[in-house]
């Protein structure tokens, strides 16, 4: 975001008037916004966007209510384009005043409800385009509101003409006001809100330049923290197995782990969701209670995490925290207070011989949305929520019977109240399309509310409501403001999980079936509870993990555990498997056999062959050093620059943008497969005795490539990488590489370490020896 304000430059004297100057792009034209003083008391504020052959102009006269778009001055046009802007304002020196050049036909415009206005949710007058492919439209914000949130490829400038507000970016949020002008770079989300009293008119132009948007695209720049990178509390009703693993966890770890090396502020928060009526469920199966099974799996779930390498910098149990239940108290009386929460007497259903009440694991159906086969509250296909009276051939889990539909007074959140709110969240926070299909779906229901409060003895007491408890989900909302509140304490941070700030950044990890709860339940609670804050929240959703071809289910004992294959050797090998089949955007499936292929032919055969060979060449030629290149071929330069391709490559599948752990996993076995054949390659022995200056170069460039690998691998495999890292001196997996740069002649390189600690992995799912 680039904002500049009218001001008595030097070229004002070229001009005669004030004159701001604004851009200049690759595609003329030159941008320029000038006051002009036409007496009487007059003032025109115009935008001049001038090229090669003229100057479209946009023009509002202070003391008049239209808007006129002017084509070129007098005729004349200006000289050829010129890379600088001053040369071309030093170059141009007008004979008479800027005014009287204008020669043009006004066209009125007057506000429509066009295209236009219903992508920025404000009134718009589309007024045209210039000759050199500039677009130009007039804005009218109202006092109170707010546009919606927008982001594109073309360059973009509000011209401010009256009245005041904030614009507030990816970068922060800029107060504005008449004279000044806000310049836009490509793919930058932007909103203007008025919070004046009068009328905020502004001058919209925008141009296209391919090249800025192309470069705009491939920069990786890391979010300003603090950031509190989310994996979805988990449900401490069993461990954790594999399909948990390889979703919010796995992307959580490596997301937060590649800000750090960036140098960010980042936090990976998670904690057991004590109160999961699914708790209670096993606590039935298991004729225990649900406080101790909670605490039971809580702590098998962190040991899990720890097994998996997972770095959780606040593990938080929410059972038995009196500050979390006092702040969730506060919320839920300040979420009933709201204008979109009903007290009604709604439908719900009950088991047709207990008479108990059912919801979630309780009852199941046919998803009313999709048809398919659901869950009480969601369908796990399709992601949308139901209120499980509406479920299609319901069934009880308490008794055959057909469950019987009643009624409950309970409070109710409208959510069609909330839709605009969603909406623009959803916009600002660039979801995936998914996640906007499903929230298209849910508005198609027209009215729909869903309860905040269930019937039952397991969770967190719903003040006012005898019998009920806060529903778990809105709990889970305002609990991940609780637990950056509690990492505040550790940390020493005045974080307030009452008074969130704007400048938190929010990244969830979940998986798909828990859209609804994040990304369109949340927003909405989140807008009727804290309405000064404007929540700044990134998604990363993740399809399900399927075991041989269906579901993990630890109720039918179809699941491996993460237990089962963890250990410190297999580690690497468990993480780089899962990275390779997560599922990002579709479905994958994990076999065991499978798994042992990853460690047997990739990461043994491929990875720690070829760096093997590469050690003994290095201890048997050079005593262990590196050496300096001699001789480089153009398959030498080729494959020094495929490195530098490597680590950027890495460094985006890492970035939020096009973030990707599949992505990372497959180009990390893509270029060890490129390292081996680059070595093969240059393997001739009379050749190497006959050129050894050829030879020096080759180890040299290898060397430098396994140096690369070990911090670009440390998001994903960090316990292998920091292994790695150890057997070459200088390298450090602390901290991103910004470039690639050749080791120094004479550096140790000593893989032995790393070599003898991976020769077997010692778990008898991966070593076909034991298996057999």
């Amino acid at each position: 975001m680039h904002t500049e304000l009218i001001n008595r430059s030097k070229i004002r004297g070229e001009y005669g008037v004030l004159i701001c100057g604004l851009a200049e792009h690759r595609p003329q034209p030159v941008t320029t916004l000038r006051h002009v003083d036409c007496g009487g008391g007059r003032r025109a504020v115009f935008y001049d966007a001038y090229g090669p052959t003229g100057a479209p102009l946009v023009a509002r006269l202070a003391a008049q209510s239209r808007i006129i778009l002017a084509g070129a001055a007098n005729g004349l046009g200006y000289p050829a384009p010129l890379r600088n802007l001053h040369k071309r304002l030093l170059r141009w020196q007008p004979k008479i005043p800027l005014l009287q050049q204008l020669r043009f036909v006004m066209r009125k415009h007057k506000f429509s409800r066009t295209g236009l206005s219903r992508a920025f949710g404000i009134d718009m007058a589309t007024l045209g385009t210039g000759s050199a492919g500039t677009g130009f439209s007039f804005g009218r914000v109202a006092p109170g509101i707010t546009s919606e949130p927008h982001r594109h490829d073309e360059i973009e400038a509000f011209v401010i003409l009256s009245g005041s507000g904030k614009v507030r970016t990816d970068l922060g949020e800029i107060s504005v006001e008449a004279g000044d002008v806000v310049l836009f770079h490509p793919f930058e989300a932007h909103v203007l809100r008025n919070d004046g009293n009068e009328d905020l008119d502004f001058v919209d132009v925008y141009w296209r330049d391919g090249e800025a948007a192309l470069d705009a695209a491939a920069k990786t720049t890391a979010p300003r923290g603090p950031i509190f990178v989310f994996s979805t509390p988990p449900t401490p009703n069993g461990d954790l197995h594999l399909g948990h693993l390889s979703g919010p966890y796995f992307g959580a770890d490596v997301y937060t782990r590649f800000l750090r090396m960036k140098g960010v502020e980042a936090y990976h928060l998670t904690g057991s969701d004590d109160y999961q009526s699914y708790v209670a469920t096993r606590a039935d199966a298991d004729q225990s209670t649900p406080a101790e099974v909670a605490r039971h799996y809580a702590d098998e779930i962190r040991a899990t995490l720890a097994l998996f390498d997972c770095e959780i910098h606040s593990f938080l149990h929410t059972m038995g925290d009196a500050a979390y239940c006092e702040f969730q108290a506060a919320c839920f009386r300040s979420l009933l207070s709201s204008t979109a929460v009903d007290l009604r007497q709604s439908p719900a259903l009950f088991d047709a011989v207990t008479g108990h009440y059912l919801y979630e694991p309780d009852v199941s159906g046919l998803c009313p949305d999709c048809g398919g086969s659901a869950g009480g509250n969601i369908c796990e296909e399709c992601g949308g929520p139901n209120l499980c009276h509406d479920l299609g051939a319901a069934r009880s889990r308490q008794s055959a019977e057909a469950p019987l539909v009643g009624s409950v007074r309970r409070p109710e959140l409208a959510l069609d109240r909330c839709y605009d709110n969603i909406d623009r969240h959803l916009r600002a926070s660039g979801v995936p399309l998914r996640i906007l299909d499903l929230f298209a779906r849910v508005r198609r229901r027209g009215n729909f509310s869903v309860p905040i409060t269930h019937p039952s003895d397991w969770g967190l007491p719903a003040e006012g409501f005898p019998g009920q408890v806060i529903w778990v989900w809105p709990e889970m909302a305002f609990g991940f403001l609780y637990k950056i509140q509690a990492l505040g304490r550790l940390l020493g941070r005045d974080w307030n999980a009452e008074m969130p700030s704007n400048d938190w950044q929010i990244v969830h990890f979940f998986g798909f079936d828990n859209s609804f709860y994040h990304a369109l339940l949340y927003p909405a609670v989140y807008a009727e509870v804290f309405s000064h804050w404007t929540p700044r929240i990134h998604y990363h959703v993740n399809e399900f993990y399927l075991l041989d071809g269906q579901k993990f289910s630890t109720s039918r004992g179809h699941a491996v555990c993460g237990k089962e294959v963890l250990g410190p050797k297999t580690v690497d090998v468990v993480r780089l498997h899962l990275g390779l089949t997560r599922p990002e955007g579709e479905r994958t499936n994990f076999t065991l056999d499978a798994l042992h292929r990853t460690e047997n032919e990739v990461f043994q055969g491929i990875w720690l062959s070829w760096l093997d060979g590469l050690d003994q060449e290095i201890r048997q030629d050079f005593g262990g050093r590196v050496p300096d290149a001699g001789d480089w071929a153009p398959a030498d330069r080729a494959f020094f620059a495929r490195i530098e391709i490597h680590r950027a490559a890495m460094e985006r599948a890492y970035s939020d943008d096009g973030f990707s752990v599949r992505r990372a996993a497959a180009q990390a076995c893509d270029f060890v497969r490129d390292c081996v054949i680059y070595r093969q390659a240059q393997n001739y022995a009379a050749a190497r005795r006959l050129y050894p200056a050829r030879k020096r170069t080759s180890l040299a460039l290898q060397t430098t490539a396994a140096a690369i690998l070990a911090p670009t691998l440390a998001p994903l495999m960090p316990r292998f990488a920091r292994t790695l890292a150890r057997g070459i001196d200088g390298v450090s997996t602390e901290t991103w590489p910004r470039s690639v740069q050749r080791l120094a002649p004479g550096t140790c390189f000593d893989l032995g370490p790393v070599l003898v600690f991976y020769a077997k992995s010692g778990n008898p799912h991966l070593d076909e020896e034991e298996a057999l």
